[in-house]
């Protein structure tokens, strides 16, 4: 049943459920009434008071009865009263002093249908007699004077206005409360408060286990995801303020010391008071490309990290042989100066190993990884590299390994930091600091992840491990 009309039978049936209980409430308060009353009225006198008034006889402006009346009221331990039109006594005969001699308009009417109130029974008779408009009261004392009844009456009078304001509030929390909960929970987003009332998750459960909750559970559901991708921007927006913000301190921080050292030597140069040889130009020229060089590095670099950071990275995989582009890159850093007196060997355990990567990036990783343990260690230190392919577990394993000055503990849990260098005898201290952690971004890109295992002088052992997709 789609919402509009779930929503539609919800209300009817609420309302139908209202109306049958309010009859069923005004059917048994009729009967109730009927009950009592009717139990009021058995002890109803046994003389007439047609009778009575048929007796009644007017003589000079005065009003009797026959002694025969007289006598059945005083067998019957009666009392009869006339009123007239303002509801002053005219005439009576063997009323208890008790009785009133006057009568308010509606007092005859309350006593007649409350006779436990004020422990008697009465009837009442109209007629014109002689151009009088009078009004007869038979009277009768009541043999159990409970006022239990009048009481109970009016008890039940009250119960029902109490059960109905009972119902109401039901009803209406039925109706309104999920209303109510779906309002204040759009007024938290519209003030940017991205979650939900009530957020407690055993307290959502419980609640939209709720038959009044569960008539809405599409909109719920809607206004959870909607929270929910508003909760999820506003924190990818929050952390690429924070990431931008960190990008541009570490740029303008790292730009300084090169850009101080060029400038230097631009002054120098440019200055007047010196005429400088040939070699000490050249040599200023060199420093000076070797800073440049070094701030295009830094700057490529502060770009790869924002972009593997905030996954923006254009990632272009495709297969290729992992074994041949671990051996390019072995063979382009025994090229470098800080790998004359290192010792390599790079084992695979096929020659071939296909693995879904962009080889760019991915070189760029290992590249970093492995000149890690080149720059940071000191001559014949021994770098081993190690590919295994293991079919069972479906994936690739990818170790390099070392036998240098290792690390400490603080060292290893800092390594991926941006902007850290672990310091020691033989360290290496150039570079821009971001080259592990834009290395273990790129593993991550390509669903894989970096284990370190290292001691001082014992050497550092980096594992590396690409899963395998399964073949359906």
């Amino acid at each position: 049943m789609k919402l509009r009309n779930r929503v539609a039978f919800y209300f009817v049936s609420r309302l139908f459920w209202l109306m049958l209980i309010w009859g069923s409430l005004i059917v048994i308060s009729t009967l109730l009434f009927s009950f009592f009353l009717g139990h009021n009225k058995i002890e109803t006198p046994r003389l007439s008071i047609s009778k009575i008034v048929a007796d009644t006889v007017v003589r000079d402006q005065q009003l009797s009865i026959n002694s025969k009346t007289k006598e059945d009221l005083l067998k019957n331990q009666m009392w009869v009263q006339v009123l007239d039109e303002q509801g002053n006594e005219i005439f009576f005969f063997n009323k208890p002093k008790t009785i009133p001699n006057h009568y308010i308009p509606g007092e005859l009417v309350s006593d007649y249908l409350y006779p436990a109130k004020k422990g008697y029974q009465l009837s009442t008779w109209y007629e014109t007699k002689n151009n009088q408009d009078l009004t007869w009261v038979l009277g009768k004392p009541m043999k159990s004077n409970n006022p239990f009844l009048y009481w109970m009456n009016n008890l039940w009078i009250l119960s029902i206005i109490v059960i109905g304001i009972l119902i109401a509030l039901f009803f209406g929390k039925q109706l309104g409360a999920p209303l109510l909960y779906m309002v204040s929970w759009i007024e938290n987003l519209s003030k940017g408060k991205y979650e939900e009332p009530f957020g407690n998750f055993h307290f959502k459960k419980r609640l939209l286990n709720k038959a009044e909750y569960k008539t809405y559970q599409e909109l719920v559901h809607a206004l959870s995801t909607l929270t929910s991708t508003l909760q999820k921007n506003t924190e990818e927006r929050e952390l690429l303020e924070k990431t931008r913000e960190e990008w541009m301190t570490g740029v303008s921080h790292d730009l300084k010391t090169p850009l101080s050292v060029i400038k230097g030597y631009t002054v120098l140069l440019s200055s007047t008071e010196y005429d400088w040889e040939q070699d000490k130009v050249r040599h200023f020229a060199r420093t000076m490309e070797e800073r440049v060089e070094y701030m295009e590095q830094l700057t490529e670099d502060f770009s790869l990290t924002f972009q593997l950071k905030n996954e923006a990275l254009p990632i272009q995989r495709e297969e290729k042989n992992l074994v041949e582009v671990i051996n390019n890159v072995l063979d382009q850093l025994k090229r470098f100066p800080e790998s004359e007196n290192k010792i390599f060997s790079f084992e695979p355990n096929k020659n071939t190993i296909i693995f879904n990567m962009d080889e760019r990036y991915l070189k760029r990783a290992v590249e970093n990884l492995i000149a890690n343990s080149i720059k940071h260690n000191p001559p014949n230190t021994k770098v081993r590299i190690i590919l295994h392919e293991d079919s069972l577990e479906r994936e690739i394993q990818l170790t390099i390994e070392d036998d240098g000055v290792g690390m400490d503990q603080e060292t290893v849990e800092r390594l991926f930091d941006r902007y850290f260098r672990g310091i020691s005898a033989s360290s290496n201290i150039s570079g821009t600091g971001l080259g592990m952690a834009i290395a273990r971004q790129i593993v991550i890109a390509h669903d894989g992840y970096i284990e370190i295992d290292s001691k001082p002088q014992l050497g550092t052992k980096c594992n590396i491990i690409f899963p395998l997709k399964r073949v359906r």
